[in-house]
């Protein structure tokens, strides 16, 4: 995967990421009201959880994207602190 490549897939990732928290956010906002039953509660903590588990794969799978290019551009000798994405 080439640099360009790489960037891109990790912004769609970190986008991705951001709809997941967004999405996770709502339900928590609407499961704060006193007027929502149980089955609703429920539906929405299920829905956290899995946009939980969704964000940490998802964000494991950019760190570890992003480590494999740090450690192929320090194979090749350049500044770790300044590899592209």
């Amino acid at each position: 995967m080439d640099q360009e490549e790489r960037a891109e897939l990790v912004t769609r990732i970190f986008a991705r990421i951001t709809s997941k928290l967004e999405d996770a956010a709502a339900d928590a906002m609407e499961g704060q009201s006193k007027e929502a039953n149980e089955r609703e509660q429920i539906a929405r903590a299920e829905r956290i959880e899995t946009s939980a588990r969704d964000i940490q794969l998802m964000a494991e799978a950019a760190a570890a994207i992003l480590r494999q290019a740090c450690q192929s551009a320090r194979k090749r000798g350049s500044d770790s602190n300044s590899v592209q994405i």
